[in-house]
């Protein structure tokens, strides 16, 4: 499923208002043409002498995300050569994904009557639907996904017994070690109004943790921009002449972001023990990039801001439930998420754990039992500053159930939600999270 660019969505509203003109009795569900906010997504199904004559789409919009209890009704167009086409159509919930042998929660077919040159219009009515994110397939081929009251989507905290004792004290033990931070100034990314440097910073258990920060050179204190980065995520540059008047810190955890060389796996390190699990070490790099920002003599420690999309996304719920000294966080299509649910929709990132607990003798309860310490879900009841989450509706990656595990347990009494409907996991390239995202951090 791709977004479409802005020509074909204009050639095919312009397509859509002549056929609605000239075709008898045709009735379209939106009085608006197609826009810039709409995407298509598009299937052809074979004809009775096997020639793909007929198409289908469905126009996505904010409609897929319904907020009350009514009947879900979902608006289809079907086109092709005149006659009569069975459409067949089935709803899956998102916790079945995975499971080969689930059978549909709801099932069936229209038959639609097709006039030739013309756009046919059908409403596919799915009835009243329970919280929760559900996978609607039409054809053999189209597949797409719906949501109902997000913020009722029950995903309850399961923190072991001795949750907090056990980040009490990696904690502690990360406070024993000295930060020992290596400076190397970066000449060609800087300018009169802000110098860059490459950071080496020592974290527990040895592990090395850094990024690139932009300190202004004029006199005072600012304000400090946390950037946490995805899973495998490469590290880019600032503009040292943009926000002269702000600290940006575009943290990498160990062995990823300017550490990371030709690695690419992390998420199944040390999985025999909570110990010695990757993010044990990860969740550490991102409360000391906190207080390496607090030790500036530049940093003005009441105006700490944290952001980041996917792995980036969780790091920033880690951040503000780690060190409470953040005063907002906006983390977008988040990751690692209520671990067991997520291998129920989709395959990566836990069933690579699995895969790889299986050829190490590990029991997968155990493994479930010792994901409980980092399921991101179980940190953010912790949470009490404002919070911004962003989420792709349709997001193979980090479903929207995961995000809002984390969203929904959050204490956070000022928290707000945007969601991009027709949008993936790549969230950070879409405008209007862009632009929130950019004005709530503002805020601080």
């Amino acid at each position: 499923m791709a977004r479409t660019n802005n020509y074909l969505i204009l050639s095919l509203a312009v397509l859509v208002l002549f056929f609605a003109s000239s075709c008898e009795k045709q009735t379209f569900l939106t009085a608006r043409p197609f826009s810039g906010n709409d995407v298509l997504y598009t299937t052809a199904l074979p004809s009775a002498d096997g020639a793909d004559t007929d198409s289908v789409f469905v126009v996505c919009n904010d409609s897929w995300l319904k907020l009350n209890s009514g009947a879900f009704k979902l608006n289809v167009f079907v086109s092709g050569r005149e006659g009569s086409m069975e459409l067949p159509y089935r709803l899956y919930k998102d916790l079945d994904l995975m499971d080969s042998e689930a059978k549909a929660l709801k099932e069936g077919s229209v038959i639609v009557l097709k006039k030739a040159g013309c756009y046919t219009s059908l409403n596919i009515s799915l009835g009243k639907l329970d919280p929760g994110f559900y996978q609607v397939n039409l054809g053999d081929s189209l597949s797409f996904n719906i949501g109902v009251k997000p913020e009722l989507v029950a995903s309850p905290v399961d923190a072991p017994e001795d949750f907090d004792a056990f980040w009490e004290q990696t904690l502690a033990e990360l406070d024993q070690v000295p930060m020992d931070a290596e400076w190397t100034f970066i000449p060609e990314h800087s300018s009169e109004l802000r110098k860059c440097y490459e950071l080496r910073i020592a974290s527990l258990d040895g592990g090395i943790m850094g990024g690139r920060i932009y300190i202004p050179e004029a006199e005072g204190r600012f304000p400090v921009r946390l950037e946490y980065m995805g899973y495998g995520g490469e590290p880019y540059w600032h503009d040292p002449n943009a926000n002269p008047e702000r600290i940006d810190f575009l943290v990498s955890v160990r062995d990823q972001g300017i550490f990371k060389g030709d690695q690419d796996r992390w998420i199944d390190r040390g999985l025999n023990s909570r110990d010695e699990f990757y993010y044990r070490g990860a969740f550490c790099d991102v409360a000391r990039a906190v207080d390496f920002a607090a030790s500036l003599p530049k940093a003005d420690t009441t105006r700490f801001v944290a952001f980041g999309e996917s792995q980036g996304g969780a790091f920033t719920w880690i951040s503000a439930a780690l060190r409470p000294m953040i005063k907002g966080i906006a983390p977008g299509v988040p990751f690692l998420g209520d671990y067991e649910h997520y291998g129920q929709i989709v395959w990566w990132p836990v069933h690579e754990m699995y895969e790889t607990a299986d050829a190490e003798g590990i029991d997968r309860a155990e493994l479930l039992d010792m994901l409980r310490y980092f399921d991101v879900k179980n940190f953010t009841p912790r949470i009490t500053c404002p919070v911004l989450m962003g989420f792709g509706l349709q997001d193979p990656v980090c479903p929207p159930h995961t995000n809002f595990s984390e969203f929904n347990n959050c204490a956070s009494a000022d928290k707000r939600w945007h969601c991009v409907a027709w949008c993936g996991h790549g969230m950070w390239l879409e405008p209007t999270w862009r632009d929130l995202k950019e004005e709530f951090l503002n805020q601080f």
